[in-house]
């Protein structure tokens, strides 16, 4: 049975992208609409309003290819189980160009609302995303996208689109020197901000015109 997805509201996209760093499996497709899937450690959303989310790929690799070419992408969250990061490995590996990883990996893909790559249906949270900017640094590309239609798994936020971290279940990659380890948020703790001065008061109130219902 087909997962439901729910497209979110543009002044919701902020609140479903967290952490604000995130491993992700990205896809893309090349000027032959061939698909391409990768697995990054390093998802972040770099600004708030319009949200963008920005990553790393390797100068040359198929990633890096297909958004020059397109200027498209979809980051595509996974749950932290074994499932899904069995399947982050596999969409991991150095495949040859033109191999679709999704069909390597056991993943289904389905189509994206507002660009051309698509989007995993096994992640329960989707970004499509056009390219801002991009440059060159040390061997690595950056990619810098705006989100321009974000969607989720029906029973994965709560109405006001909040996510419901039990169902969520973000992943996190531990690194290269720790092998195929990744970690996950099970607890949410709110933290006060411990200190009196008068710095709390203009943050809190930034804080608050800037994530006000619009």
């Amino acid at each position: 049975m087909a997962v439901k997805k729910l497209d979110q509201p543009r002044k919701w996209w902020d609140r479903l992208f967290a952490p604000s760093s995130c491993l992700a499996m990205i896809t893309t497709v090349d000027r032959h609409g061939r698909v391409n899937a990768a697995s990054y450690g390093t998802c972040t959303r770099v600004h708030h309003e319009p949200v963008h989310i920005a990553f790393t790929a390797n100068v040359g690799s198929d990633t890096a290819h297909n958004v020059a070419a397109t200027g498209e992408f979809v980051v595509n969250l996974p749950h932290f189980d074994r499932q899904s990061l069995e399947a982050v490995r596999v969409v991991g590996l150095p495949f040859a160009p033109g191999v679709n990883e999704l069909e390597k990996a056991g993943l289904t893909a389905i189509p994206g609302s507002r660009v051309a790559p698509p989007r995993i249906e096994e992640c329960p949270r989707h970004f499509e995303c056009r390219v801002g900017w991009t440059k060159e640094w040390a061997g690595r590309l950056m990619v810098v996208g705006e989100v321009i239609a974000a969607s989720v798994d029906a029973d994965c936020v709560d109405p006001a689109g909040y996510i419901l971290w039990d169902r969520v279940a973000p992943a996190h990659y531990c690194g290269a020197p720790y092998g195929g380890r990744f970690v996950s948020v099970r607890d949410v703790l709110a933290v006060d901000v411990p200190y009196e001065g008068p710095e709390v008061g203009e943050f809190l109130a930034r804080e608050r015109a800037m994530f006000k219902e619009h």
